[in-house]
């Protein structure tokens, strides 16, 4: 064989390692369960990490905003510590730690006095945080459905 044949013959067999071996790839579950970040892992959206304040609050379809004007919900990481503080509709503060899942829809905070609440239905945005959450109201819980902006 000449030198210009194993050229081709060569570039022939790399070429072909490489299309078994892209071939060969374990498939997964392309709709995995979501799965809270472990802390101080994954790189948190860096649009997420802010002071929010509200911009609308909707009870069904009751707009409910006026009676949200000093909530305030600020989130916070620093080396891999994630830490929240959330001034609710009645100006009670509240802080702790929070978590969120992989496929960033669901929002846990973990107050420091043991409570949990939860934020679903999130949607991230530079200009915008939304998110669904339960709340008890004067009937019993009722889902609010928050639209924060950056303060």
């Amino acid at each position: 064989m000449n030198y210009q044949m194993k050229k081709i013959f060569l570039f022939s067999i790399i070429a072909l390692v490489m299309v078994f071996t892209q071939a060969c790839k374990k498939g997964g579950n392309d709709n995995p369960a979501p799965t809270p970040t472990p802390p101080g892992g994954g790189a948190t959206n860096q649009n997420l990490l802010k002071t929010w304040k509200v911009s609308s609050v909707m009870e069904g379809n009751l707009d409910v905003t006026s009676e949200y004007s000093s909530y305030f919900l600020v989130l916070t990481e620093s080396d891999g510590n994630k830490v929240f503080t959330l001034i609710d509709h009645q100006g009670n503060n509240t802080e702790g730690t929070w978590s969120i899942t992989t496929d960033e829809t669901t929002i846990t905070l973990n107050e420091t006095e043991g409570a949990t609440t939860t934020l679903s239905a999130v949607s991230i945005s530079a200009s915008q945080l939304k998110y669904t959450t339960s709340e008890t109201g004067k009937t019993g819980q009722v889902t609010l459905s928050f639209t924060l902006i950056p303060s």
